[in-house]
């Protein structure tokens, strides 16, 4: 159904019917705006926390410059 469809369908409702609907969609306005109290915040995960429970306290090699400096060597 269009809007235009659905306009035609509320202009031919009865007056008492016609206050009803406007006060429903007022009513879904109402409950769409948003609230003023601010948003909950979110609780990240540490990350750094579990992986020292993970791995200890070993430094893991970044292997992406582990592979650069493979493939330039390579090179020269």
């Amino acid at each position: 159904m269009s809007t235009a469809e659905l306009v035609e369908q509320v202009k031919a409702l009865p007056p008492r019917e016609r206050r009803r609907f406007v006060e429903i969609i007022l009513t879904l306005e109402e409950d769409l705006t948003p609230s003023t109290e601010p948003p909950e915040r979110v609780k990240w995960p540490d990350v750094e926390a579990r992986a020292k429970r993970i791995f200890g306290n070993k430094i893991m090699p970044n292997l992406v410059l582990v592979e650069r400096e493979e493939s330039s060597s390579c090179q020269g």
